[in-house]
């Protein structure tokens, strides 16, 4: 099968099943890594309609069993302005599908408080304060990102004022080119510090939007403001695609 050429490694699955598995053995052998070399694990995961369905594999498929669930902790790479029991909140999906599940410590999960005053600053705040990084930044272990028709990324969206955001971890994200309602995202800064990125993509309506990075790739990478997907470019860790025969082009 013909994979995309695309910066960062390439993983390309005949159906989505097999991607499912594919991913959950990479996350499961980051946070096993994680766990034997610092001791904890830490998982920054995306919402969205794409990874719903991975979350529950991770629940009910007898493998991930052995995921280090009590040393994880789990972080949220962007969110929308609304309460957790919103229907639209990404941290509402994460937790039913996955975080309430799972043998994890209440105080191990960590969403946006959105509705906050300055969410991005109590967000960056907790993030310091769990790693105890002064002077060091976090690192996280495993970001899993999807991207949109539009080649957006966590809530990093084409033309928006978060893409020129590089002196803080955590921001706020609105206006006109941002799809409402406001959002809070992790930013390039945070991002690319991580260990691993995965960005998973499926489906046949996505195919257009790799054909368009693809032929950025080819002429020297690409625009983060016209495809901010192509602005996820780790300084010292790994990026992989994970990625349905869909979604490569068939």
């Amino acid at each position: 099968m013909a994979e995309p050429k695309l910066t960062g490694a390439v993983h390309v699955t005949e159906d989505v099943e097999t991607l499912y598995d594919d991913l959950g053995k990479a996350l499961m052998g980051a946070a096993q890594r994680a766990v034997d070399e610092r001791g904890v694990f830490h998982l920054a995961l995306s919402g969205g309609s794409t990874p719903e369905r991975f979350y529950m594999h991770l629940v009910m498929e007898p493998p991930y069993r052995t995921i280090p669930w009590d040393k994880t902790h789990i972080w949220i790479v962007d969110e929308r302005c609304v309460p957790f029991d919103d229907d639209k909140s990404n941290w509402k999906m994460i937790q039913e599908t996955l975080a309430d599940h799972v043998p994890m410590r209440r105080r191990n999960k960590h969403p946006m408080p959105v509705m906050d005053a300055e969410p991005a600053k109590a967000y960056e705040h907790e993030l310091c304060e769990v790693f105890a990084c002064k002077p060091e930044n976090p690192r996280l272990d495993f970001v899993l990102l999807g991207m949109g028709d539009d080649c957006h990324t966590a809530s990093l969206f084409p033309h928006s004022s978060a893409l020129r955001v590089n002196d803080c971890m955590i921001c706020a994200n609105e206006g006109k080119h941002v799809v409402p309602p406001p959002r809070v995202t992790m930013t390039y800064a945070l991002l690319n510090a991580a260990r691993e990125l995965a960005v998973m993509v499926t489906g046949e309506k996505k195919a257009d939007a790799i054909k368009r990075i693809e032929a950025a790739c080819e002429q020297g990478g690409g625009d983060p403001r016209e495809m901010p997907i192509v602005g996820i470019d780790p300084i010292d860790g790994e990026l992989t695609w994970y990625m349905d025969k869909a979604a490569a082009g068939g």
